[in-house]
């Protein structure tokens, strides 16, 4: 199954202790890149959604953020805000201590209570703590069910695209094929009527030798096949499973090579037309395949 990597999931609950709002996008990135964005004080869950995101995605830059309102009045309230007095009491006293003696400066509150130790969490009831860690885990793992369900949904919409444009790439290179012959014996009669302008008569043996040097020089039957067979494999990619983005990517690089080759030995303008028509259809693939997972 084809996943995309862009996909955006939110899911909201109200519980009886507050309300709960997870939000989870997830960007195209070459590796995992997994952001997480926590309450200060539910810092402990961050190891049990990173696990759940990588036993399920493989590539993406995955930004998960929680958003929790809790109710003041809730007995289940998770955590309180507590002041440490004594040692306010301390800094205020020490602070005026030292200005007594240097006779500079002000006493900041703000400084105050940002000095480590003055503010903490404290948690009221550790069962109920626990029981909220239980209902937000609930609620993530729904949200990220449904980013899986939106990666999927997208992954079937970018593989039906791809796939009409191998089919159109096909086409072209079917043109080519048979317009192939053509170009050869366009090349000869142009060879031939060249020499006889300039009055050049050589034997048939030699003429036909030098025929078949410009032949192979120009023959793009190589080319013609080795993109059949890349369109083939990426068929064959597309009805694969996991993460095959990376594959997508490696083929299409081929692709182009054999395209810019086309290009390079083409002597024919309908060739030349049907090549960059072909370089078109393989950098709108290349352009989806940069959302596959």
């Amino acid at each position: 199954m084809i996943h995309s990597m862009t996909a955006f999931s939110r899911h909201e609950v109200k519980y009886t202790w507050g309300n709960v709002t997870w939000e989870i996008c997830s960007l195209n990135q070459r590796y995992l890149d997994i952001h997480i964005d926590l309450p200060k004080y539910l810092c402990d869950l961050s190891w049990v959604i990173r696990k759940n995101i990588k036993d399920t995605i493989i590539r993406g830059r995955i930004e998960c953020t929680l958003h929790i309102k809790i109710n003041n009045n809730c007995d289940n309230n998770t955590e309180s805000l507590t002041v440490n007095k004594q040692l306010v009491h301390d800094l205020v006293l020490y602070a005026k201590w030292v200005k007594t003696l240097t006779n500079e400066g002000e006493i900041n509150p703000i400084d105050i209570l940002s000095w480590p130790g003055v503010i903490t969490y404290k948690q009221n009831n550790l069962n109920n703590i626990n029981n909220v860690h239980s209902e937000l885990l609930i609620c993530f793992k729904e949200t990220l069910h449904n980013l899986i369900q939106n990666r999927k949904r997208e992954g079937i919409f970018l593989k039906n695209k791809i796939i009409e444009r191998l089919h159109l790439m096909y086409a072209e290179v079917n043109k080519i094929h048979q317009h192939i012959p053509n170009v050869l014996e366009y090349k000869r009669k142009t060879l031939l009527e060249k020499m006889k302008d300039v009055c050049i008569y050589s034997d048939s043996i030699r003429l036909e030798q030098e025929l078949l040097i410009i032949a192979q020089k120009i023959d793009i039957s190589e080319e013609v096949d080795r993109l059949i067979i890349h369109i083939k494999e990426m068929h064959r990619i597309l009805d694969g499973n996991g993460a095959v983005g990376r594959k997508l990517d490696f083929v299409i690089q081929e692709l182009h090579r054999e395209a810019n080759t086309l290009t390079s030995k083409s002597i024919n303008s309908y060739i030349t037309q049907l090549a960059i028509s072909l370089k078109i259809l393989i950098e709108q693939i290349r352009e989806q395949t940069q959302n596959i997972e």
